[in-house]
């Protein structure tokens, strides 16, 4: 059940995915090297011969093009599998630069190079397309070489490969860093699930995909029956433990499009994307069944749910939450109405001795677990 939005990319600048670049990133990338590779070939032209002048200007206006033509590709709808062009295009045009000019604009590999350790920097997706790269390096050869510019080139292969292969490893450093930086800003460290704050950002991001395509969703806001008691009696150890562990259970129960929130304290919160009244209430009755079976000798653990569908009962997040939460006090009012069996936990004990002298505490199902790492997203 997933927790973050990163998927939705808040931020405009194209879908999220596994690479540290984002695909529109990428294909602006590609755009800037190519014009810059093109740029490169300029000075020489004032250099070589004036036989290879027209293909030089041909080699200039190629690169030119291909970066307009990354910049004009519909990103929004393009494959990942399309960034491979990228290379593949660069490779091939740079071996005929080669091969119809001089062996001086080699250099250009090394621009093919830094977009593969950019683009493609895990060595899975990085080793076929330096292969590839060492081939278009070397066909120019088989045809018409002089033993200078063959030793020049066995010189340049490493250089392009060792320029790629660092700039892939910053890349991946640079790619764990932003995931291990965005898990700890959306999920709550307690219970695994996330937090507040992504909560309200998911709330957005559903509200607004809701509202385009004219669909409803729910949204649960439940707490925890006689929580205080438990800290009160057991202690605040088992307190957290059970926090955690009913964040477990809510992540097993909900379906995989759902997502898990804690709000503060004991409250928990459930987004059900394309879900309706009917859809929430089994989910609700599927969550206190859940949260039922936590329990430690005479120790019952129950959940009051309260529900709110878009757009119905609110248009906006805070509207929602709002009207999840009057549903909410009415279930713990009746609750409340009914005789309660305090447990009252051994005194005069640390709260790590009372956890040791219930051995079957805490009680969880095969499968949950107590920290999780937030899943993208499924649009």
């Amino acid at each position: 059940m997933n927790v973050s939005a990163t998927a939705a990319n808040g931020n405009g600048n194209g879908r999220s995915s596994s690479r540290a670049v984002t695909l529109r990133g990428a294909w602006r990338l590609g755009a800037l090297l190519f014009v810059a590779g093109a740029v490169s070939t300029i000075p020489g032209t004032f250099v070589l011969d004036s036989d290879f002048e027209p293909w030089m200007y041909a080699v200039t206006g190629v690169g030119i093009l291909s970066g307009v033509a990354c910049l004009l590709v519909p990103w929004w709808r393009a494959s990942e599998r399309w960034l491979l062009l990228v290379p593949v295009v660069g490779a091939i045009e740079v071996a005929l630069s080669v091969a119809l000019t001089d062996f001086v604009f080699s250099h250009l590999y090394f621009f093919v190079g830094l977009y593969i350790g950019l683009v493609f920097p895990r060595p899975r997706q990085m080793a076929p397309l330096l292969a590839l790269l060492v081939v278009a390096l070397f066909v120019p050869s088989v045809y018409e070489s002089e033993p200078v510019e063959e030793a020049l080139l066995w010189a340049l292969a490493p250089g392009i490969v060792l320029t790629a292969i660092v700039v892939g490893r910053l890349t991946s450093g640079l790619e764990a860093s932003r995931e291990t930086y965005r898990r700890l800003s959306s999920e709550d460290g307690l219970t695994g699930v996330g937090n507040y704050r992504s909560l309200i950002e998911r709330l957005r991001h559903e509200t607004s995909r809701h509202h385009r395509h004219e669909r409803e969703f729910a949204v649960l806001t439940l707490d925890l029956d006689n929580f205080k008691t438990v800290n009160e009696t057991q202690g605040h150890l088992v307190g957290d433990l059970l926090l955690a562990l009913a964040g477990s259970m809510l992540d097993l129960k909900v379906r995989a499009e759902d997502a898990v929130f804690r709000q503060g304290g004991d409250e928990l919160s459930v987004i059900a994307p394309e879900a309706g009244r009917k859809q929430a209430e089994l989910l609700a009755g599927r969550i206190k069944a859940a949260i039922s079976l936590i329990n430690s000798g005479e120790l019952k653990v129950t959940a009051s749910v309260g529900c709110a569908v878009y757009p119905e009962d609110g248009l906006e997040a805070g509207e929602l939450l709002d009207a999840a939460d009057p549903a909410l006090l009415e279930r713990k009012r009746e609750i409340a109405s009914l005789p309660q069996r305090i447990l009252r936990g051994p005194q005069g004990r640390s709260p790590s001795e009372r956890l040791r002298s219930n051995r079957d505490w805490p009680w969880r199902p095969p499968g949950a677990r107590l920290t999780r790492a937030p899943r993208p997203l499924a649009i």
